[in-house]
């Protein structure tokens, strides 16, 4: 029988009815559930300037978003229009940055970043503060100003550096309601070109032409205060009427001197009984003699790792010249080659043998790590070598690097109690750091750091790889620590003048001194504070720079596996923001800051997002499909 039409009608009424709320229910679900790992999560939304893909160059705002929540170190991006790669590292740096000045562990957090744009823009790091800033303000609830713009790159420490086409940028902020402009210290007088057209008869000749731009005059003339800032802290001032404010650790140095002591007496008394089976071959030891006058010196000063060092090439020199004295030949060289083989697989086997570590062992362990490795490293070039005496260099410097682990694992013997740690744990940390280091050498390489710097990073990375890969877990976390310093670098030289090489030193000497000081308080950091007095002595200012880096960052690196990262204080500043621009003289950077020891700090919470249970609505819409289904048939058997 069949069924009349108006029933017909209406049971397929009834029927897509119900199809399409189970479709708008599991669409719902869908959405919820990819949300479901939002839940704690803090947003930060500010507007960026670029320089589109035009001729000639234009300004456009492009506006950014992060997310941020409890996770495990990770950054995602995404762009609309798609942009060059290096928009992924300023984002990764961005939010490392974000962790390192707020004083918080960046693996314990995941940064979503939205960048969208009207129109293709130029890849470049001119957005990697302002991102910052959004990462700063999304960890922390902060909210920003709308009519502040800021253009600059971030460096690692915090700094912020010079970028281009800042004119463009600014008339771009200018016709978006900018009041403020943030631009990186040092560049109020840009130069920009011009095409310039010159009729001559029939013929048009087209040129291009530089000029000076004074940004605070043009600012001036567009209606907006242009200010220079150096640091991130003082942009987040002008964002949102809060800074950071990190109280002085006062690190007691003279407590590391009899364990610094021990590693310069051993290191001498070596170079001393070397010295002397060197000297009865009566081989020229002028050259050692140097380095051990050096050590000297520095010994008497009380600069006991820089002494160490000094004897350790001395040593090196020696081992040398011993070598050249008793290998005559290829088949002496074979049996040298065994001899520091089997020393390096015995230190090996003794290094695997310690499966847990604690927090103060790890660092001795990590430097013995590091060291054995480049002995390998070297062992393997003194093989492959085609010349007899690069051969007898790089077989010197393997021995010696194998006599270096031996001296750092001597300190074990010093360490009273000592906080466990996980091996899991630190093998997740040395492949973030890994990790890091990758992506800070392209990022470095992508905008231009120096070459020299990259390398070496690169060959930190490398070093670090192979220490992960056979389980020295310490020692590979601390030489990606050392390539993500270098790599680092490479990016801060860029256009530094002697000025701010200065500041950088002074700054990266505070810092730390002030990770030493928060770290000693739960182990005793002998490595960082070795590396702090070695940049202490160092006469090249990149050296020294680098070696302050390094320290702090090892000291960062303790405190993050003791899980006892201090956060910092971020404390409120009342800051009058004018209107309009009334003269084009320079804004100094804020010097208002209270002084956090008598003041209250004023910090904002992160709000607790409501909790989702997700499988109702499908439940719901199951229920409901299957009772109607029910129902239908009925009406059927009635039917029919």
């Amino acid at each position: 029988m069949r069924l009349p039409s108006k029933k017909v009608i209406l049971i397929c009424m009834l029927i897509f009815f119900i199809v399409s709320s189970l479709f708008i229910i599991l669409s719902n679900q869908t959405v919820l559930q990819a949300g479901a790992q939002f839940l704690n999560a803090n947003e930060a939304r500010i507007k960026a300037v670029a320089v589109k893909s035009t001729e000639p160059p234009e300004g456009a705002v492009i506006n950014i978003s992060v997310i941020v929540t409890p996770g495990d170190g990770r950054v995602f991006v995404s762009t609309i229009p798609y942009t060059q790669i290096d928009m992924q590292g300023s984002a990764q740096l961005a939010a490392l940055t974000a962790c390192d000045v707020l004083g918080l562990d960046f693996m314990k957090y995941d940064f979503f970043f939205t960048i969208e744009a009207d129109s293709p823009i130029v890849g470049g790091p001119s957005a990697g503060g302002v991102m910052t800033v959004a990462a700063i303000s999304a960890l922390k609830n902060l909210s920003l100003r709308e009519d502040v713009y800021m253009t600059g790159m971030i460096y690692p420490d915090g700094f912020i550096g010079p970028v281009g086409g800042i004119p463009y940028k600014l008339k771009a902020a200018a016709d978006n309601g900018a009041k403020i402009f943030l631009i990186p210290k040092g560049q109020r007088v840009v130069t920009v070109e011009e095409t310039v057209e010159e009729k001559r008869g029939p013929f048009i000749f087209i040129s291009k032409k530089s000029k000076p731009v004074d940004l605070y005059e043009y600012g001036k003339e567009l209606g907006v205060k242009v200010i220079e800032v150096e640091k991130i802290e003082d942009a987040l001032l002008y964002y949102t009427n809060y800074t950071i404010a990190k109280s002085q650790q006062e690190m007691n140095l003279s407590r590391y001197s009899n364990l610094l002591l021990q590693l310069a007496e051993r290191m001498k008394k070596d170079t001393t009984d070397l010295y002397s089976t060197v000297k009865a071959t009566g081989a020229s030891l002028k050259k050692a003699d140097e380095f051990i006058s050096k050590g000297d010196e520095s010994y008497k000063n009380g600069y006991y790792y820089t002494a160490t060092s000094q004897y350790f090439t001395a040593k090196i020199e020696l081992r040398y010249l011993y070598y050249t004295h008793i290998v005559k030949n290829d088949n002496d060289l074979e049996v040298e080659f065994g001899r520091i083989e089997n020393e390096i697989n015995s230190t090996k086997d003794m290094l695997s043998s310690q499966k847990e570590l604690g927090v103060e062992s790890f660092q001795l362990f990590g430097a013995a790590q590091e060291r054995v490795t480049l002995a390998e490293d070297y062992l393997y070039r003194a093989r492959t070598s085609d010349d007899f005496e690069k051969s007898l260099r790089y077989l010197a410097l393997s021995k010696e690097r194998i006599e270096s682990a031996k001296v750092w694992l001597s300190l074990l013997e010093t360490i009273k109690e000592d906080i466990p740690i996980k091996s899991e744990d630190l093998q997740r940390r040395a492949q973030f750091y890994l990790s890091q280091a990758e992506s800070m050498v392209v990022y470095a390489s992508q905008i231009g750091g120096y070459p020299e710097l990259i390398d070496e990073a690169e060959k930190s990375i490398d070093i670090s790889r192979r220490q992960l890969e056979e389980g020295f877990f310490a020692g590979s976390a601390i030489s990606a620590i050392d390539g993500i310093t270098k790599a680092s670098l490479s990016i801060e030289l860029i256009n530094v003048d002697e000025e701010s090489l200065n500041s950088k030193i002074s700054s990266a000497n505070n810092s730390a001194r002030t990770a030493i000081g928060e770290v000693e308080k739960i182990v005793t950091p002998v490595l960082p504070v070795a590396y702090l007095e070695y940049a202490d002595t160092a006469e090249n200012p990149v050296v020294k720079l680098s070696y302050y880096k390094l320290s702090e960052r090892l000291a960062k690196l303790m405190l993050s596996v003791s899980r006892a990262f201090p956060e910092s204080t971020i404390v409120k500043v009342e800051l009058n923001y004018p209107e309009t621009p009334t003269k084009a003289t320079p804004t100094p950077t804020p010097t208002n800051v209270p002084d956090i020891s008598k003041i209250k700090p004023e910090v904002p919470r992160l709000p607790e997002i409501e909790k989702y249970i997700p499988g109702f609505e499908a439940y719901l819409a199951f229920v409901l499909l299957i009772s109607t289904a029910y129902l239908i048939r009925g009406r059927i058997r009635r039917i029919k």
